[in-house]
């Protein structure tokens, strides 16, 4: 990973045990940038690269958009997955946009 990320409102840290990277806070679409970077470095290091949402309160949609896009660039048996708490959404704001049928994407709920 590129490093740790901080601002106002949204603190990016590598995952302790596992690839990754863990987000804190509210992540807007000026954010876009700094987590494809992220995702980007631990794609090119490990199979399942892991996304842990479930210390954010916000995600923009064109956050989510741009890690459907991320997924849509990876080739099995890679996946993006992605664990967050009920409460944003998730599950519904993605099948809106049909991003549910995106084999490289998957949801993880707690």
């Amino acid at each position: 990973m590129r490093g740790y990320f901080a601002d106002e409102v949204l603190l990016m840290l590598p995952l302790p045990t596992s690839p990754g990277v863990r987000l804190r806070g509210e992540v807007l679409g000026s954010h876009r940038g700094p987590l494809a970077l992220a995702l980007t470095d631990e794609a090119a290091r490990t199979d399942e690269i892991i996304l842990d949402l479930t210390d954010v309160h916000y995600v923009s949609n064109s956050v989510l958009q741009t890690l459907a896009l991320l997924a849509c660039r990876l080739s099995p048996p890679q996946c993006l997955i992605v664990r967050a708490g009920s409460e944003l959404g998730l599950r519904a704001r993605t099948a809106a946009y049909g991003w549910e049928r995106i084999a490289t994407l998957r949801l993880v709920e707690t």
